[in-house]
């Protein structure tokens, strides 16, 4: 596995994704790395100082951190950054854009992975890929709402125990 800091090209993408959730200011982007693996697959990393400053000397990386994001390359040769599950975790305490709260019925429903009508919405703010919350906004997972009736589930933190993960 290799391990690199960010591009210019890469941390815009970035910055243009979590825009859509908070206010950039509040992040410290010093924090995330890219780790490509044998697979060329390219993950976004959110880890310590100590570690950013001890990369050089890191040999054999298995895991230096929490897995913030994907960055895929599209056939147009532009960079799609998808923010994980863990990603919108870190994030959650400062979440003010594209978000939805529910009630605690669709609580449950959305933890088992149903989609959820919009009628169980307590709070919309936004549209899109929206981070979704219970009552006492802690952070369920990653829904999608396209103006209709149901917001889809995309992810959600149940999915953990449904895949033995």
């Amino acid at each position: 596995m290799k391990v690199r800091k960010l591009n210019n090209e890469e941390l815009k993408e970035i910055k243009t994704q979590l825009n859509n959730y908070i206010d950039l200011s509040i992040f410290n982007f010093d924090n995330l790395l890219i780790l490509i693996d044998n697979n060329n697959k390219i993950n976004v990393i959110y880890t310590t100082n100590e570690v950013i400053n001890n990369i050089d000397k890191l040999i054999n990386i298995n895991c230096i951190g929490i897995i913030f994001g994907e960055l895929e390359l599209k056939q147009n040769n532009k960079l799609k950054f998808t923010i994980s599950l863990e990603g919108l975790s870190i994030l959650e305490k400062n979440i003010s854009k594209n978000y939805i709260i529910i009630n605690s019925k669709s609580e449950t429903l959305f933890l088992y992975g149903r989609d959820i009508f919009k009628s169980s919405v307590i709070k919309l703010n936004g549209g899109g890929k929206v981070a979704v919350f219970n009552e006492n906004k802690e952070l369920l997972g990653i829904g999608n709402y396209g103006g209709g009736d149901i917001i889809k589930n995309i992810i959600d933190k149940g999915w953990y125990l449904r895949k033995g993960g």
